[in-house]
Parts: C-alpha cells; structure tokens; sequence
C-alpha cells in the first residue's frame, strides 16, 4: 500500500515531466556551429544564449507548474481532512484579475479533482495510478479533454492581458498543443 505522499510525489513528478516537455517544445535550444572554433566571440556569444536558454526553461517551468502544485497540495489537504478543496481562498490569494478569476478558477478546480482521483486509488507509478482511477481509455480521454478544454479556456481569457507581450499568443498555442498531445499520449500508453 503506497502512502498518499507517495502517490502526490508520483503525480508532482508526472506534472514536472510534462512541464520539461512542453518547455522543450516552447523555447528553441541554441544549436553550436563549427565557426565557433574559429571564432572564439561567436563561441561566446553562444555561452551567452545557452545561460539564457537554461534561465528561460527553468522559469517557465517553475511557472507552469504554478497552479498544478497548488492544485495537487489542495487535493491532498481535502482527503486528508476528508473536506472540500476550498478554491475560491485559492483563487483569490492568486491575486489575478477580475476576467481571469472565473476561469482560472474552473480550471483548478478541474486539477484538484482529477488529482483527488488519483489520489484515491494504489499505485507504485504514475501509470498504475491513471489505470487504477479511470476504467478504461475513453473514461480517462473524456477526462483529459474536460481538464484540456478549461485550461484553454483560462489562456484564452488569459490573451488579451498578453496582447502587448511579444510572442505570448504563439507561446500558449504551442503549450495547449503539447499538453494535448502528451495527454493523450499518456492515456495510449497507460491503457495500451
């Protein structure tokens, strides 16, 4: 019998695997070039992008996992009271503002009680917790897509506060692809 911490830490390193993932897919790596020999400036300069690539990837994925940690740690602290998440404290101590709390809200609410599910059930790894809380693959499919379908939904209220930030719009449609697709490939391999 795995203890509840147990089964958040499989759950936490499942969400900072698909973090890394969805980083890789949102920032370009700097690639090194022969001429980087020849010319040690340019090698540099290299140096330079690399330790701005790394800053970038961590930050983003300190961030994306933002809500999903929250989330997790609010699931955890419902069954183990054997209360109710409270969201709303959540959502207001967010701070966001007035458009974003409604979908904001929807959405951790929807992260917390798929986390209470697989926080409910016995498990040794990620997978045997999936196929454990969810019968079969379109149980969990119909799932993923409830819990993809309100994250879109906050970045699309989550848009027009980025209009002016270069790049954002392409930033969150390629993150709601990725997350998609390695959602679904994750519900293929549990239930395969």
């Amino acid at each position: 019998m795995t203890a509840r911490r147990d089964r958040k830490e499989l759950i936490g390193d499942w969400e900072r695997g698909l973090a890394n993932a969805v980083g890789a897919k949102v920032f370009e790596k700097p690639q090194a070039s022969f001429w980087m020999i020849l010319l040690p400036i340019l090698f540099l300069y290299f140096l330079y992008r690399m330790q701005k690539y790394k800053t970038g990837r961590l930050r983003f994925e300190e961030e994306f996992l933002r809500t999903r940690l929250l989330a997790l740690d609010l699931a955890e602290a419902a069954l183990a009271s054997c209360g109710t998440p409270d969201i709303e404290a959540a959502v207001r101590k967010a701070g966001l503002i007035d458009r974003l709390e409604r979908p904001y809200a929807a959405w951790l609410r929807e992260l917390v009680e798929f986390y209470m599910d697989l926080l409910k059930v016995e498990g040794a790894r990620f997978e045997e917790l999936v196929r454990a809380a969810f019968r079969n693959r379109t149980e969990l499919l119909l799932r993923l897509n409830r819990l993809n379908r309100v994250e879109q939904e906050f970045y699309r209220a989550l848009r027009p506060a980025l209009a002016e930030t270069e790049g954002a719009h392409e930033i969150l449609r390629v993150m709601e692809e990725e997350i998609e697709r390695l959602r679904r490939e994750m519900a293929g391999r549990v239930f395969a």
